[in-house]
């Protein structure tokens, strides 16, 4: 399934928290099923070494009573002290531990036995095992590998989740596209009769200008849908940056006008080679997006030097949170001066068709736009 990139940002957030929130609820019973299992690993030890110690003491006591010689199975691991704490006899060296039952101690698990209660001597039985951290860390590896398992396995499980939950909202996003496609095939007609019946009228009528700008918006909002939505392939040419900035300047005179704009520009000359077009639909994007959301009687800085352009506006009360997303098709950044929230995201197809570096910032509760034409 093909994604766009806020899909996809939603997409990763919610693998993100997903996976985050799999995490912890593996790794809280991974922990609580290592510390159960160790526990079980102290009663099976502890069980062995009781019954090894018990054997050694119930032989003494029989070997004493019934005058039978005293052995001990060459597989134990075992130590016998006398009253004193003496070493009597044992196939390992140790000091003789100052408690009793099961412990363990460096990577050794022993077990303290007084059940030969002094028969043939022996008062102290002290028995161990060395194999307890070989088993401690087959249980870690173990609990490590089901771990790993279980977070793959829920993570497939969350990513086929996530795509069955977004499926919808692609359908809806494709439905939209698709009514814009059918919407731009029809609005084509109209525009061009309108724009040509205009072009025939005498311009010297207030009401005739307002109706040919009128006309030339909804011919750029035209261009607009069909460069989102079909692109351009046509070939490439000479272009005077300086002429094209001038000419749609122009375009927007009855929009500066109305909302009292003042333009100041710094522009040196520029010769690009690119589709007159797209780079037409960049710069008039830029223009479009700095008059519409600038205020009422504020100023619109434009500058033009060895072919960087950078648009300049005085913000409304409400600022962007975050620059990147408003280039996104169908983001505003705000909600009270209209348009669709295509025009930068225009700006960012052809920027990166061609290659051109696009930088924005705000500060002094300016926004500035900069295309690097390079």
């Amino acid at each position: 399934m093909n994604l766009s990139s806020f899909e996809k940002r939603a997409f990763k957030r919610f693998l993100l928290v997903y996976f985050a929130a799999i995490t912890l609820t593996i790794a809280s019973f991974a922990a609580l099923l290592y510390d159960m299992e160790l526990k079980n690993l102290h009663e099976r030890l502890a069980a062995k070494l009781h019954d090894q110690a018990t054997t050694i003491a119930f032989g003494a006591i029989d070997a004493q009573m019934r005058g039978k010689p005293f052995f001990i199975d060459k597989t134990i691991s075992y130590q016998l002290f006398d009253a004193h704490g003496n070493l009597l006899k044992g196939n390992f060296v140790a000091l003789l531990p100052n408690k009793e039952g099961f412990f363990t101690k460096d990577e050794c698990a022993y077990y303290v036995n007084k059940a030969a209660r002094g028969h043939l001597n022996i008062y102290t039985i002290v028995v161990r095992t060395c194999s307890y951290n070989q088993h401690k860390k087959e249980i870690l590896i173990k609990n490590i590998l089901l771990t790993f398992i279980s977070l793959i396995l829920l993570l497939g499980i969350g990513w086929y989740l996530g795509k069955l939950f977004l499926e919808p909202m692609k359908r809806g996003i494709e439905e939209l596209d698709r009514f814009i496609k059918d919407s731009t095939h029809e609005l084509n007609t109209p525009i061009a009769a309108m724009t040509l019946a205009l072009s025939k009228m005498k311009q010297k009528d207030r009401y005739a200008k307002i109706v040919k700008m009128s006309a030339l918006r909804i011919s750029k909002l035209y261009d607009d849908l069909v460069y989102l939505n079909f692109g351009h392939t046509t070939s490439q040419e000479n272009l005077n940056l300086e002429k094209i900035i001038q000419n749609l300047l122009e375009l927007f005179a009855l929009n500066i006008e109305q909302k009292g704009l003042h333009i100041k520009k710094t522009i040196t000359p520029c010769i690009l080679k690119a589709n007159p077009k797209e780079i037409e639909l960049l710069i008039k994007n830029l223009l479009d997006n700095a008059i519409k959301y600038a205020p009422f009687n504020s100023t619109i800085s434009i500058t033009l030097h060895q072919c960087h352009l950078s648009v300049t506006n005085t913000l409304n009360n409400e600022v962007p949170k975050d620059l990147q997303e408003i280039f996104e098709r169908y983001k505003r950044a705000n909600s009270s001066s209209g348009g669709f929230g295509i025009g930068l995201s225009i700006v960012q197809k052809v920027a990166f068709k061609y290659g051109y570096k696009i930088q924005s910032s705000i500060q002094e509760r300016k926004i500035t736009f900069s295309i690097l034409f390079k």
